[in-house]
């Protein structure tokens, strides 16, 4: 969970909006996996994004950290 939200937070910086395929390249993970992982996150409300209709499911656009993401990784980085 802690290297998923790292690449949505570095992905902020970049050009290019956030979302499942860039998370996969970033992370060397197949999309399923990228998509399990985002599913977990979203529920513990640890991410924000647009959902899009794209497989696999759930596929999301513009992702961002949320309060609760950011607080989560301070914690473990302590």
């Amino acid at each position: 969970m802690s290297r998923l939200l790292e690449a949505v937070r570095d992905g902020d910086f970049a050009d290019s909006p956030v979302d499942n395929e860039m998370l996969a390249a970033a992370l060397k993970l197949p999309l399923v996996a990228v998509a399990n992982c985002l599913q977990e996150a979203k529920a513990r409300s640890f991410i924000w994004g647009i959902r899009s209709g794209r497989q696999p499911a759930p596929w999301y656009t513009d992702l961002e950290m949320t309060v609760q993401g950011k607080r989560f990784l301070a914690n473990r980085q302590e």
